[in-house]
């Protein structure tokens, strides 16, 4: 009886040890496989995940999915589990483009000795990144006078987009040379860089509209303001200004994802727009989360407390 009941025991455990756990396909797995030594190379907090729990743990998310389709949920999660707050996934299926926009806000009043300008989130084709930059200059020329004791920059409600044209619009404010830096995880900094019209990422030239203007007031002094929706490209902007002479910042504390993401192509046609390195302002102080104004304001008082600043230097 004992030697029955042995036998019964080992049988049981054999059967037991030879279960397997249920695994991906090898087209999924594969596919993870594309993903993960992705994140691996180029995520922002790459040096803070152990990559081999991290892909033991999106294979196991996957452990159902036959095809790659199916394996969309585990690349969202994977991208999640960078925790940057930023990094998001788009099927292959999924046309961003044909999204319809939120409306920007409409401008401020303002004394007549004060200047402002609007910089709102900035999207869209090459035709609407010229409008864009094209818009925001005419604004600053139509309003520019000899006699402005300041500008306010409203950043309120900028979630960002393509930072470069709303570097190349604010630059005759923001002035000329290094306002800012993108710093990667192996605290490799690159320069913005606003020069005679052109913006700059280390030596390679994004924008260069030819024909740069100078405010009849040079180096005025600057209200920046910010709120909470003021995100991403928003924020870039916002750092840009900081360690700027003459310059306070007015408002919120942003929304934070001050970083800068980037966009990959997988195999399939689908895409993850990737954070993979951290804004930093002129003096290389690092942000990545929310940006602190200088004076703190309710949404309500912003504007005013911007323009009394103003006339008050002046």
């Amino acid at each position: 009886m004992k030697n029955i009941l042995c036998s019964f025991l080992i049988l049981t455990l054999l059967i037991g040890c030879d279960k397997k756990e249920p695994a991906a396909s090898p087209e999924v797995q594969a596919y993870i496989n594309e993903v993960v030594t992705l994140l691996k190379a180029k995520s922002v907090n790459r040096k803070n995940i152990d990559w081999d729990k991290f892909k033991a743990s999106v294979l196991k998310h996957a452990e159902k999915a036959v095809s790659i389709q199916d394996a969309y949920p585990s690349v969202e999660y994977a991208v999640t589990q960078l925790h940057d707050h930023h990094s998001y996934f788009a099927a292959a299926n999924n046309n961003e483009d044909s999204e319809k926009a939120p409306p920007t806000l409409t401008d401020e009043t303002v004394p007549a000795d004060i200047g402002y300008i609007r910089i709102p989130y900035c999207m869209g084709d090459e035709d609407q990144l010229e409008a864009y930059r094209n818009k925001v200059l005419e604004q600053l020329k139509e309003r520019d006078k000899a006699n402005l004791k300041g500008w306010i920059v409203d950043l309120r409600g900028n979630f960002g987009g393509n930072m470069s044209p709303m570097l190349t619009g604010i630059a005759p404010v923001l002035g000329s040379g290094i306002v800012g830096y993108f710093i990667d995880p192996d605290n490799n900094a690159e320069p913005w860089i606003c020069k005679d019209g052109k913006v700059l990422y280390g030596t390679t030239t994004i924008e260069d509209i030819h024909e740069f203007y100078s405010l009849k007031k040079a180096n005025p002094y600057v209200a920046v303001l910010t709120d909470s929706l003021t995100a991403s490209s928003g924020e870039a902007i916002a750092v840009a200004f900081k360690g700027r002479p003459k310059t306070r910042s007015f408002g919120t504390k942003t929304f934070g994802v001050s970083s800068s993401n980037e966009v990959y192509i997988l195999s399939d046609g689908a895409r993850i727009n990737l954070t993979v390195s951290t804004f930093a302002d002129r003096n290389k102080q690092k942000y990545g989360s929310s940006i602190i104004p200088d004076q703190k304001c309710a949404p309500e008082k912003t504007l005013e407390e911007a323009v009394k600043w103003l006339q008050k230097n002046n």
